[in-house]
């Protein structure tokens, strides 16, 4: 585990999920530290079939999912179970997480089936922290990232991962809004930085 994972999970290339993900790299190299960027949307992800497979076996590997062989879910699990700190960075759509991204959470099903069973593979891992950047182009709304806090933080658990309170940012919506904030930008950058150095 002498890596950080970070997943870049808007739909939209190039936009200010991007970009947050990028800071967040640049703030873990700053820091000493090496960074892999996985970008959800070129993964294929298809939709959990709700079919129990999954409580059925006990496998440690895609296997344990009926669709496991037939998409990329696996490989972007994969980081999860070996990184040294994960980060996302996700837009809100709807006071909620992306649909790509609440796919491949919703896949995580076999990892809480695992979990719940206190599988050792998967409860024996190393107790580690994760962090979040969240933005938004809606300027208000008390609860506007409140949702997708608690998926984050209930799906990252079954990793042995905590969540910290995520970073959020309001009024980010058009690309470039988010390099036009310096100080959104420099805290982003501080946090892929402290996210990794805590981490040791």
């Amino acid at each position: 585990m002498n890596r950080a994972v970070i997943y870049a999970c808007s739909h939209r290339k190039g936009g200010n999920s991007d970009r947050a993900a990028e800071l967040l790299a640049r703030g873990v190299r700053e820091a000493g530290g090496r960074a892999d960027v996985v970008v959800l949307r070129d993964y294929e992800i298809l939709h959990c079939l709700s079919c129990g497979f999954c409580a059925k076996t006990d496998r440690t590997d895609r296997t344990r999912c009926a669709l496991g062989e037939k998409d990329q879910a696996w490989e972007a699990f994969g980081p999860l179970l070996t990184a040294r700190t994960v980060l996302l960075a996700s837009p809100v759509y709807f006071y909620h997480l992306p649909s790509r991204l609440k796919a491949w959470i919703d896949r995580g099903q076999q990892f809480w089936t695992a979990w719940e069973g206190r599988d050792p593979w998967l409860v024996d891992l190393p107790r580690r922290t994760a962090h979040a950047v969240l933005v938004a182009g809606q300027p208000s709304g008390d609860k506007l990232f409140e949702g997708a806090r608690l998926t984050l933080k209930y799906f990252l658990r079954n990793f042995n991962l905590t969540l910290a309170p995520p970073a959020t940012f309001r009024g980010v919506d058009a690309p470039g809004d988010l390099a036009d904030r310096n100080d959104f930008e420099d805290a982003i950058i501080r946090l892929g930085r402290t996210a990794w150095e805590q981490s040791g």
